[in-house]
C-alpha cells in the first residue's frame, strides 16, 4: 500500500561561503544548541533561497528600485536545507523513497549526517531509497545546494551555455540578474510495498468515427511475477474501463476501451473533460504494493500544412478533435524570477486570465522553465495547450547552441526524463528545442543545424511520437516581421517581432502588411500600473523623466519608450499618471491591431502577443498583466480580439492624416455558421454620429469575412479625437468594438477634454463586484479605467470581464468584477479617466447596493490640466510610502541589456 507525505514543514536554511559547510557536517545530523539554531532561518519547501532570506530580513527587496544589484552575492554561497523527520519505521515488506521532484541546480542529500545522492539538473527529479535507513525515532534530512552554475545573460554566446537552467535569471531584459537556487518543487517521503512502480504511460487514441477512444497504458515496474491493474473513472468518478496486466520486469501494455467518451476540449469550445487512471501493482499474493494516479484526456490535436501554404511551411494550422481553430494564445514566462516561491493560487490567478481571454495555447518561453507538473495540471482543466520549448535561448552576440559532445549527452539525458514526466498531459501540445536559435546571418536554425536539436528531436520522437516538433521558435526562414522583410523575403513562415510600438505612422501599416503563417512572438511595450509603480519605484523618482534615470533603467530601460509616447501626445504629459495612462493606451491599441490584423487574414494560422505575464515588477515591459498580477489595458483589448464573435477595422494609421476618413470593416464567428448583421459608426466625443454604415452577412465558422467600408469626410472631425464605433450581432451574441483615434496631428487632446460626469451604482454579491456605469454629463469618456486601489504588496486579485473601455453620452456599462483571497473590508476600486476625477469605489457597509450618483456629481474636479491631471489625480497615493516591499515575496524575470559598443540583438531573449 502506497503512503505519500509531503515535506512541507520544519524546513531551515543556512549559508557558506565554498566549502566551509564541511566543517559544521556533525551539525547537518546532531540536535543543535541553542546558539547553532540561531544561525538557521525557516525556509519554504517548495521554495527559493532568495525568498526565505526576504522573508527573514536578510536581504532587502530585489523588486524596489536598484536593490537587486544587493542580492547578486547570494547564488555564489552554498545553502544549506535541513529538516527533522519522525517515523515509525518501515514493516519488513515495505519500502521508503525520498522523491525530490526539483533542485536547483546541483546539490547533495544527507541522512543523518551520510551522504546518500548527489544531483545536478534543474528539471529533472531524483528519487533515493531509503528503506535499510528509516528506522523508528527522530532523522535529519540535510540537502547541501551548491553555488549555482555560471551561464550566460541575454548579451552573450549561446554556444558557451552548457547547463540546462533558465537564462532569464542571469540577466534579461525584462529581468535584472536574480539567480534562482534551492528546492523549488515538491519534496515526498513515498512508502510502498515490496514492489515498486517506474512509470505510466497512458496514450488515448480517438476514433470519433466509431464514438470509442482506445487507451494503451504502458505499465514499466521493478517487479517480476506480479501484476498491474489499471482502473480508468469518468470526470463523475464512475468506472468505464478496466484491465489486468502481468508484469515480468519489463514495460508493458495494456488496453483500454471507453465508449462514448467524453472529449477534452480547448478552451472556448467545450469542456475539457478530464479522465482518472489509477494503476495499482500487485504481488505475486494479490497483495497491492504500489499504485500511481493520472488525469487524462481523450482529444485529437493535429497540426496541418495548409493547402496554399509554400511546400517548405512546417505544419502550423492547428485541429482539435476535427474542429480547425486559430491558435490564439500568449508567450508565458516565469510567474516569478524566483518559480520556487509561487504557489497555486498565483498560478491559478495568472493562468485563469489566460482562460478568461479564450486561449487556447500558451508558449513556454525557452529563456525561463520546463514548467511544473501544477502548471500543466492547470492547462489541462482550463482546455489550454501547451507549446514547450527546452531551455535554450538566442544571446546577443551569437545564438547557436554548443555542439560539445558532454553537453549533448546532458541534454539527451534530461530529456529522457523531462519528456515523460509530461507526456501524459493532455494539454501538451507541442515541443520545441529553444527560443530563437539562429545561424550569424540570422536564419533559424533546423535539426541539421544542430548536434543538439537533432539529438533533443530524437528524444521527442522515440518517448512522445505523436507531439509536434519545433527545432526553434521562430522556424523561418526569414526570422523578423518587418517592413523590410515583408518586401523582401519570398517567404515568411513562422516569424517574430517586433516588440515596440513602431509610431503612429507605421504601426498599423507594419501589421496590415504581415504575411507569415504564424506569428510567434511580438508585443508591444507599455508602462506599468500605478500601485506597481508605487510599490517599487522609490518615492524620489516619480517624476519625469524616466527615461535615463538610472532606477528607471534598472527597471526595464529596454522598454522604455518614453520619448515616443510624448511625441504621440503632443509632448504635453507632465506626470508620472498621465503617462502611464498614456503608454498603456498605446500599447493596448498597438498590440490589439496587431492581433486584429493577423487574424483577418485566411492564411494566418495564429498568434502569440509577447507577453501575458512578467517576471519581475518592472516600470515598463511588454507584459500584459503586471506583476503583482493586475492585467494592463493591453490585457482586455486582446481579450475583446480573441472573442469567438468580433468585429474590427482595417486602418492606414491611428490618425487620420488625408481628407477623408475611410476603415473596412471586418468580422468572424470562430465557433458557428450563420446570419449576422454587423454596424459601423464614427463619433465625436462630444456624441454628434457623423458617419454610419450597415451590412448583413452570412458567417462561415472561422472564415474573416471583409464588409466594406465606413467612409466620412475629415472636416467633420474637426481635428480632434474620435472613435469608430463597431458592434455585431449573431446568433443570440452581440459584441462591440471601439477605436479611439484622431483627425489631429497627436493624442494630445485628450489631455484637455472638457470635464465629464459619471455615476456609480455597485452591487455585491460574495466575492462578485456589479458595477453600474452611466455617463452623465460632458464629452465621452474615453479609456475609462478600474484600477485595484489597494497596495500593491497586499495580497489576491481582482478581475473585470471588461475594462479600459469607452463611454460615449448617455451611455451605460455594467461590468463584473470578482475578488480573490480579498476580505471584504479591503475591497477598494479606483475609476480612472481622461476627463473625469478619480473616484474611489468601496464596498457598501452592508453588502448591498451602494449608489454614487449624487456624490459622482458634486464631487468638484479641478479644472483640466493641459500635459496631464491635475494635482491629487496622477494615481499615486500619499500614505507615506517610501518604496519599501512591506514583506512581499519574490519575483519575476528579466532582460539585459547590450554593453557600449555591442551589437544589440533583436529584441527577444
Amino acid at each position: 500500500m502506497t503512503s505519500v507525505t509531503a515535506l512541507t514543514e520544519g524546513w531551515r536554511l543556512r549559508g557558506f561561503l565554498g566549502d566551509d559547510w564541511q566543517l559544521h557536517r556533525a551539525q547537518l545530523h546532531a540536535r543543535d544548541s541553542q546558539d547553532d539554531e540561531r544561525r538557521w532561518i525557516p525556509a519554504r519547501v517548495p521554495g527559493s533561497v532568495l525568498a526565505d532570506l526576504l522573508a527573514a530580513g536578510q536581504v532587502p527587496s530585489p523588486y524596489v528600485g536598484t536593490q537587486s544589484l544587493l542580492s547578486e552575492w547570494v547564488p555564489q554561497r552554498t545553502w544549506v536545507y535541513r529538516t527533522r523527520l519522525r517515523t515509525a519505521g518501515l514493516a519488513p515488506t515495505e519500502r521508503a523513497f525520498l522523491e525530490f521532484d526539483g533542485i536547483d541546480y546541483s546539490a547533495a542529500v544527507y541522512l543523518d549526517g551520510e551522504r546518500i545522492a548527489v544531483h545536478e539538473g534543474t528539471f529533472v527529479s531524483r528519487t533515493v531509497e531509503v528503506t535499510g535507513r528509516l528506522g523508528p525515532g527522530e532523522h535529519t534530512l540535510a540537502v547541501v545546494v551548491d553555488p549555482a552554475p555560471m551561464s550566460q545573460p541575454q548579451v552573450g554566446y549561446t554556444a558557451e551555455v552548457n547547463v540546462h537552467k533558465g537564462r532569464m535569471g542571469y540577466g534579461w531584459d525584462f529581468c535584472p540578474r536574480i539567480v534562482h537556487q534551492g528546492l523549488w518543487a515538491p519534496v515526498r517521503l513515498r512508502t510502498t510495498g515490496p514492489l515498486r512502480l517506474a512509470d505510466v504511460w497512458a496514450r488515448p487514441t480517438v476514433t470519433g468515427a466509431a464514438g470509442r477512444v482506445t487507451v494503451t497504458v504502458s505499465v514499466d515496474g521493478e517487479a517480476t511475477g506480479a501484476s498491474a491493474e489499471c482502473t480508468l473513472h469518468d470526470p463523475a468518478g464512475a468506472t468505464v474501463a478496466k484491465g489486468t496486466v502481468p508484469l515480468d520486469g519489463a514495460a508493458t501494455e495494456v488496453t483500454l476501451q471507453v465508449e462514448a467518451p467524453l472529449e477534452w476540449e480547448l478552451n472556448g469550445r467545450g469542456e475539457a473533460h478530464l479522465y482518472a487512471l489509477r494503476v495499482a501493482l500487485h504481488d505475486g499474493s494479490g497483495t497491492r504494493s504500489d499504485d500511481r494516479h493520472l488525469r487524462l484526456g481523450f482529444r485529437d490535436v493535429r497540426f496541418s500544412r495548409d493547402a496554399g501554404a509554400p511546400a517548405t511551411a512546417l505544419p502550423y494550422r492547428l485541429t482539435v478533435n476535427g474542429r480547425a481553430s486559430d491558435i490564439k494564445g500568449w508567450n508565458w514566462v516565469p510567474a516569478d524570477a524566483l518559480y520556487g516561491a509561487v504557489d497555486e493560487a498565483r498560478l491559478r490567478h495568472l493562468l485563469g486570465l489566460a482562460r478568461d481571454a479564450a486561449v487556447t495555447m500558451l508558449r513556454v518561453w525557452g529563456g525561463g522553465l520546463i514548467e511544473s507538473t501544477l502548471f500543466y495540471d492547470l492547462c489541462d482543466e482550463f482546455g489550454i495547450l501547451v507549446w514547450q520549448e527546452f531551455a535554450q535561448s538566442s544571446s546577443g552576440m551569437r545564438s547557436v547552441p554548443s555542439d560539445d559532445e558532454s553537453f549533448v549527452a546532458r541534454m539527451v539525458a534530461e530529456a529522457e526524463q523531462i519528456v515523460p514526466a509530461r507526456r501524459n498531459h493532455p494539454s501538451l501540445a507541442i515541443w520545441c528545442g529553444g527560443n530563437e536559435l539562429q545561424r550569424a546571418d540570422g536564419v533559424p536554425l533546423t535539426d541539421a543545424d544542430s548536434p543538439v536539436l537533432a539529438a533533443l528531436h530524437d528524444v521527442v520522437a522515440r518517448l512522445d511520437p505523436n507531439r509536434q516538433w519545433l527545432p526553434t521558435s521562430p522556424s523561418g526562414p526569414v526570422f523578423g516581421n518587418t517592413l523590410d522583410s515583408v518586401r523582401t523575403s519570398p517567404e515568411q513562415h513562422d516569424v517574430h517581432g517586433p516588440w515596440e510600438h513602431q509610431g503612429l505612422s507605421d504601426h498599423y501599416r507594419l501589421y496590415d502588411s504581415g504575411r507569415g503563417l504564424l506569428l510567434s512572438e511580438f508585443g508591444v511595450e507599455g508602462m506599468s500600473n500605478v500601485r506597481a509603480i508605487e510599490s517599487v519605484v522609490p518615492a524620489p523618482e516619480h517624476a519625469l523623466p524616466t527615461a535615463g534615470n538610472p532606477v528607471w533603467d534598472h527597471l526595464g530601460r529596454w522598454w522604455n519608450n518614453e520619448p515616443l509616447v510624448r511625441q504621440a501626445f503632443g509632448d504635453a504629459l507632465t506626470d508620472l499618471g498621465a503617462l502611464s495612462r498614456a503608454s498603456q493606451f498605446l500599447q493596448a491599441d498597438g498590440l490589439r491591431y496587431a492581433v486584429e490584423a493577423n487574424r483577418r487574414r485566411p492564411e494566418s494560422c495564429g498568434v502569440l502577443p509577447w507577453q501575458l505575464n512578467e517576471s519581475f515588477p518592472n516600470g515598463w515591459c511588454t507584459a500584459a498583466v503586471d506583476y503583482f498580477g493586475e492585467p494592463k489595458a493591453a490585457y482586455h483589448y486582446v481579450r475583446r480580439a480573441y472573442r469567438p464573435l468580433h468585429v474590427c477595422a482595417a486602418l492606414p494609421a491611428p490618425r487620420v492624416t488625408g481628407d477623408e476618413f475611410a476603415a473596412t470593416v471586418w468580422a468572424w464567428w470562430d465557433t458557428a455558421s450563420g446570419p449576422g448583421s454587423v454596424t459601423a459608426r464614427v463619433v465625436r466625443l462630444g456624441g454628434r454620429q457623423v458617419a454610419e454604415a450597415h451590412w448583413a452577412t452570412e458567417f462561415v465558422e472561422g472564415r474573416p469575412q471583409p464588409l466594406g467600408e465606413i467612409r466620412c469626410p475629415a472636416g467633420e472631425l474637426d481635428a480632434q479625437p474620435f472613435l469608430l464605433d463597431l458592434s455585431v450581432h449573431a446568433g443570440t451574441d452581440s459584441r462591440a468594438n471601439r477605436y479611439l483615434l484622431t483627425a489631429g496631428h497627436d493624442f494630445q487632446d485628450l489631455l484637455a477634454l472638457p470635464p465629464a460626469g459619471i455615476s456609480t451604482r455597485l452591487h455585491t454579491t460574495g466575492a462578485t463586484w456589479t458595477l453600474r456605469l452611466r455617463h452623465e454629463t460632458g464629452p465621452a469618456i474615453p479609456f475609462l479605467r478600474l484600477l485595484d486601489a489597494r497596495h500593491a504588496a497586499e495580497p489576491g486579485w481582482l478581475t473585470w470581464d471588461d475594462n479600459a473601455i469607452d463611454l460615449l453620452p448617455g451611455e451605460e456599462r455594467v461590468l463584473h468584477g470578482r475578488w480573490d483571497g480579498v476580505a471584504p473590508e479591503d475591497r477598494r476600486v479606483r475609476l480612472d479617466g481622461w476627463n473625469v476625477s478619480a473616484q474611489l469605489i468601496t464596498r457598501p457597509a452592508d453588502g448591498g447596493d451602494l449608489d454614487e450618483r449624487a456624490a459622482a456629481r458634486q464631487r468638484p474636479r479641478p479644472a483640466p490640466v493641459r500635459g496631464g491631471t491635475a494635482t491629487g489625480t496622477d494615481g499615486f497615493a500619499r500614505r507615506g510610502r517610501d518604496g519599501d516591499h512591506h514583506g512581499h515575496v519574490p519575483g519575476h524575470g528579466a532582460r539585459g541589456g547590450t554593453a557600449a559598443g555591442v551589437r544589440q540583438p533583436r529584441r527577444r531573449r
